[in-house]
């Protein structure tokens, strides 16, 4: 089945200027990211039981997992296993567009969901 970026409701985001689309499945789920500003996102690092791999398909960001930084470029792809904590600390200057793709998915984050927010910051 294609997804429907676009079709989908936009996530609230209020730490950054980035736009949040979620797509959910049984098992796991996909979030589209799209910064179209470059500089230095209000990310607090964090942690969840989910594992996560986050898949850059334009721009780069600097991402820090478990206290060490990478730069991820168009086509580079991260993987967070449960439980590590990680966070975005720069968006290029051309932006960026990625993916995270979580399992199991990201229920916390449906619009109307009763399930209490997976992020840890602890």
């Amino acid at each position: 089945m294609k997804i429907d970026w676009a079709g989908l409701g936009e996530l609230p985001m209020d730490e950054t200027k980035m736009s949040r689309h979620l797509a959910v499945g049984s098992k796991m789920s996909c979030m589209r990211v799209v910064a179209d500003q470059p500089g230095r996102p209000d990310l607090t690092p964090h942690w969840h039981h989910n594992e996560q791999w986050v898949v850059v398909v334009s721009g780069a960001v600097n991402f820090v997992e478990d206290g060490t930084e990478y730069e991820l470029r168009a086509g580079d792809a991260a993987f967070i296993p449960a439980g590590v904590r990680h966070t975005i600390t720069q968006i290029g200057e051309e932006g960026a567009v990625l993916y995270e793709l979580s399992a199991p998915g990201r229920l916390d984050l449906m619009p109307g969901t009763l399930v209490p927010s997976a992020l840890r910051f602890d």
